[in-house]
């Protein structure tokens, strides 16, 4: 279904120009709510202007935009939940960020790298809101679950007018033109399950807690007999997409599970990166952070 929104007032509150300062408002005229992500896709395909999909909103209250005509809320499309399935943890997109952290599937995903990332996100109260699918496709922000994903091979599900495809997350982010079109929505993620002997963790780098991330990284390890036998990195937060490095990974396996080894990888990491400079931070900090 959808509902017509009366032009030129602010879409919901919170959003007037007096709470925003010069911060522009959302003025739209059709708000749909469908019941399913097929029906998502063809609202926002047979609808005319420029639309977004909606999860929990936190990234569209933020930004606002004097240019969008139509929303489509996935608050009821089915797509809000975490379970078990083949071997794969199934993550609904618009699963909230702060249900992973009370997940006991997720949080037993390799040492739980998930739920250290998701306990990295804003505060609890945004958490509340924000949601998994919105934290992948709202990276230039940017977010704390791409990193984690990405360590993971997470697969992407996508819904387009032609049906359901798979697209690995590094996809995703690397080739974003060739696998993502537009109208195309995120329905839910799938994380193989590692096995016991992978170890992951996550870090984050920002001016306070509770900002969004100056640089961000994950990493994650099989080690046998004090070698790596298995290795992935990935970083974000440096003004281009969240990325694993495959070099970085190759170097590593085979190599001693030593401090000196994982300096050396950061310093590739460190030579590979081009990241941007803003009131956050400079480029070389974050070269020197990603480095870490």
């Amino acid at each position: 279904m959808h509902v017509d929104v009366k032009r030129g007032r602010p879409a919901a509150a919170g959003l007037g120009s007096s709470d925003c300062g010069d911060r522009p408002m959302l003025d739209l005229s059709v708000l749909h709510r469908p019941g399913s992500p097929e029906e998502a896709v063809r609202s926002f395909a047979e609808t005319d202007g420029t639309g977004l999909y909606i999860g929990g909103g936190t990234i569209v209250v933020r930004a606002g935009s004097p240019n969008l005509d139509f929303l489509v809320d996935l608050s009821d499309a089915g797509m809000s939940y975490i379970r078990s399935e083949s071997r794969n943890l199934v993550l609904g997109s618009t699963v909230t960020v702060g249900s992973l952290t009370r997940s006991f599937e997720a949080c037993g995903v390799a040492s739980g790298v998930l739920c250290e990332a998701a306990l990295a996100v804003a505060n609890h109260a945004v958490r509340n809101i924000a949601t998994v699918g919105g934290n992948i496709v709202g990276w230039p922000f940017p977010t704390d679950l791409p990193v984690a994903l990405l360590v993971l091979d997470a697969v992407l599900v996508m819904q387009g007018t032609d049906g359901r495809r798979e697209v690995p997350l590094t996809e995703f982010f690397t080739n974003r033109r060739a696998v993502f079109s537009k109208g195309d929505l995120v329905v839910e993620v799938r994380v193989p399950m590692r096995g016991h002997d992978y170890d992951a963790s996550f870090e984050k780098i920002g001016r306070k807690k509770l900002d969004i991330a100056v640089a961000n990284a994950a990493a994650g390890l099989r080690v046998e007999a004090g070698k790596v036998m298995d290795a992935s990195v990935a970083v974000g937060g440096l003004g281009a997409p969240p990325a694993r490095f495959a070099e970085c990974e190759a170097f590593l396996a085979g190599k001693p599970a030593t401090e000196s080894v994982f300096g050396e990888a950061g310093q590739m990491v460190a030579g590979a990166v081009e990241p941007r400079s803003d009131h956050r931070a400079s480029g070389d900090y974050r070269r020197k952070a990603a480095a870490v």
